[in-house]
């Protein structure tokens, strides 16, 4: 299973619009040309703190010296980013304060853009042995992007619903199509048995 629909429900128009009107004019981060966005929730309050390349520190042809400057570069826990941005106003905040409203303490949550013909490298975000989950929104999105394991793939619809993704095993995220694809993604802590699945380990990086 790559991913669990929640209960929770949201406004896509105003999701959709919260994204044009407070979002696509900033200036976005960039770990690849593939992948970037802007943080909602950070370290510092900044849209552009929290883009490091963790999810390298899992990855086995990564050299021992580039890991060493990656973790150099991260300078709090994951879970220490939850000071929100200046994008994270008005429906946006809305959405992360009904997060938290259903105890899953949402932390370095961002505003992901895939670019249209790109994917994302293969790879992890935590060890296997750690359980660890991202709440997945979709903002805008294509019939072409896909959430993928070595066994699986799924397209994750732009309907306002959210959706538990489990990232401690290999997999990636592709854009076969020709727009851009925006989801809103928060690493999450489900202590309350919201989930099915809310196991939760704490790692750094």
């Amino acid at each position: 299973m790559i991913f669990e629909k929640s209960d929770l429900k949201f406004d896509i128009d105003l999701l959709q619009q919260h994204l044009r009107n407070h979002v696509l004019d900033k200036e976005i981060s960039r770990q690849s040309e593939a992948f970037g966005g802007w943080s909602v929730l950070s370290g510092n309050g900044d849209f552009k703190d929290g883009w490091q390349k963790g999810h390298l520190l899992y990855k086995k042809d990564v050299s021992d010296d580039e890991k060493q400057k990656i973790r150099g570069q991260i300078t709090k826990k994951f879970s220490e980013y939850t000071v929100e941005t200046e994008i994270c106003t008005g429906y946006l905040l809305q959405v992360i304060e009904s997060v938290r409203e259903k105890k899953l303490m949402p932390y370095r949550a961002r505003i992901i853009c895939l670019t249209a013909g790109q994917s994302s490298i293969w790879h992890s975000d935590a060890p296997s042995h750690i359980y660890a989950v991202r709440l997945h929104i979709p903002i805008l999105t294509n019939e072409e992007c896909f959430f993928e394991t070595k066994e699986e793939r799924e397209h994750i619809p732009a309907d306002g619903s959210a959706h538990f993704v489990y990232v401690n095993r290999e997999h990636r995220v592709v854009n076969n199509g020709k727009t851009d694809r925006f989801h809103l993604v928060m690493d999450i802590r489900d202590e309350v048995g919201f989930s099915k699945h809310h196991r939760f380990s704490d790692f750094k990086g």
